[in-house]
């Protein structure tokens, strides 16, 4: 029986069991609402196209697939251009270091300032030979290729680039396939959010903003390569309940964050860096995001007392480390797009 006329079957025989010819079909009754109520509940949690077809070797091999082409690009893309850019800035440091040479000790010239690319490791000893007093208590900067790490596997010395504990075969292997990265992004995420709850008492923490979104999305993806759960409405089925519901609440979190970056640079007299609008923009909440991500990266930076650092991204995308950026500005000024001398040399 259908699931829509049960109720008018159902309805018919209750009518006529009371004749003696049909009060045999009694007993049967309450097994054919059972059964009806579990097909209902079956039909809703499939969908009307909800099949099992996809927990096969070729399924397996889909996903395969997916998680690679969708993963590996655009770290290959973004590593080999910073790499590109870590040879044109080691190639003009020598030009800039032969002509130092040339000029007279007597100057009293400061060879360090013809390295503008300095390594974050020599950063790092400069740092600690300073006297400035760094507070270990305040947070770590975690900017762009912290967040990233995959971005760093072509650098000449990837174990110097932030996390500086992360090993080179981890950064392969967020390159070569999605999930990995998108763990480690949600990582990443967890702990920013835990930072400012715990240091300035913003927010929910990020156990409270992750873990729902982390559910929610495996579980859709799940649905849809098992069952093609995500390619009808937002409602149709759990999987995709889950899914969208899940991305919601990721939505409305980073909303927060934005604002609370934002407090946390006026109240140290700055202006805010953020456009929160820019969530609701495709392509401008790219930017925004990046934004956010190397923003609240200095702040920790300029809290502990050091130096930010040395953000590779943001060196090739200018956009991402001006102090205020409006959508206009950004459309109409193709010097912010990229650096595009920093890897001609």
């Amino acid at each position: 029986l259908e699931a829509s006329d049960c109720g008018h079957q159902t309805n018919f025989f209750a009518a006529k069991a009371s004749t003696p010819g049909l009060r045999k079909l009694r007993p049967n009754l309450s097994h054919l609402q059972t059964s009806s109520a579990r097909q209902y509940a079956r039909s809703w949690l499939r969908g009307s196209q909800l099949q099992l077809n996809a927990l096969d070797v070729e399924g397996f091999a889909s996903f395969a697939s997916f998680s690679v082409l969708t993963g590996a690009p655009i770290p290959l893309a973004m590593g080999g251009l910073f790499r590109r850019a870590e040879i044109v800035a080691a190639e003009r440091a020598a030009e800039q270091l032969t002509e130092v040479d040339k000029i007279p000790e007597s100057n009293g010239f400061d060879v360090m300032q013809l390295w503008p690319f300095r390594r974050a490791d020599s950063a790092g000893m400069e740092q600690q030979s300073s006297d400035v007093l760094v507070d270990r208590d305040v947070p770590e900067p975690r900017d762009l290729m912290w967040a990233f790490p995959s971005f760093a596997v072509f650098l000449e010395s990837p174990e110097n680039t932030a996390p500086s504990s992360f090993p080179t075969w981890a950064r392969w292997l967020c390159l070569a396939t999605f999930w990995p990265g998108v763990i480690w992004y949600l990582y990443y995420k967890l702990l920013v959010e835990d930072d400012l709850r715990q240091y300035k008492g913003l927010g929910i923490g990020g156990s409270v903003v992750i873990i729902p979104f982390a559910i929610g999305l495996f579980v859709g993806v799940f649905g849809e390569f098992a069952f093609g759960a995500l390619e009808g409405g937002l409602l149709d089925n759990p999987f995709s309940c889950a899914f969208y519901s899940a991305f919601a609440w990721i939505y409305l979190n980073q909303w927060f964050l934005y604002n609370k970056v934002n407090q946390l640079f006026e109240e140290e007299g700055r202006p805010a860096p953020l456009d929160p609008l820019g969530l609701f923009v495709p392509g401008w909440n790219f930017v925004t995001g990046i934004r956010q991500i190397h923003f609240l990266a200095e702040y920790w930076a300029i809290k502990r007392g050091e130096d930010p650092p040395r953000d590779a991204f943001a060196e090739l995308f200018p956009f991402a480390k001006k102090p205020t950026l409006t959508f206009l500005e950004l459309a109409t000024t193709p010097a912010l797009w990229f650096d595009l001398g920093a890897i001609l040399g």
